[in-house]
């Protein structure tokens, strides 16, 4: 079987932040390293190495992650199979999901991040990535559940 691709978007949500098991490896190693090699030589300025897991640690971006059927935020998890009401607001720059079991999704234009410094360049950035990751969302949607309509407003 093979494995599932997410595609991943930067996304300031308020969930805390998903660490891969790979990255707790490193840290869990990383840390063991430095606590070895700041007891066995004694050399007090060994503890710099405690700032290798830290960094590792703290380093952990915030995510959105759009997979084949689910979409995937912080600890939101939406079945695009369950999706009975989609909503998008152009205007507000929103778009809601509603889910049959009254679960409530929004994706928030305001939440991507950018690295323009110009306010109408990043207002154009966070549109444009805005409309990208809607539109993928409105196509999963769609293509796992035909009765769902698209309210826009």
């Amino acid at each position: 079987m093979t494995p599932t691709v997410f595609a991943s978007f930067k996304y300031q949500h308020t969930d805390p932040v998903a660490r891969s098991p790979g990255r707790l490896r490193f840290v869990v190693a990383s840390l063991a390293v430095a606590l070895l090699v700041i007891v066995w030589t004694g050399f007090v300025p060994a503890a710099a190495l405690l700032v290798v897991p830290l960094v590792a640690w703290l380093s952990a971006t915030r995510q959105l992650q759009l997979g084949p059927r689910y979409l995937l935020c912080g600890n939101t998890i939406v079945y695009y199979g369950n999706v009975k009401r989609l909503t998008l607001s152009r205007a507000q720059g929103k778009l809601s999901l509603v889910c049959a079991n009254g679960q409530s999704f929004v994706l928030d234009r305001a939440k991507f991040p950018t690295g323009a410094r110009k306010a109408a360049k990043i207002t154009k950035n966070k549109a444009a990535k805005f409309d990208k990751v809607s539109a993928k969302i409105i196509e999963k949607v769609r293509a796992a559940s035909t009765h769902v309509n698209l309210i826009g407003v």
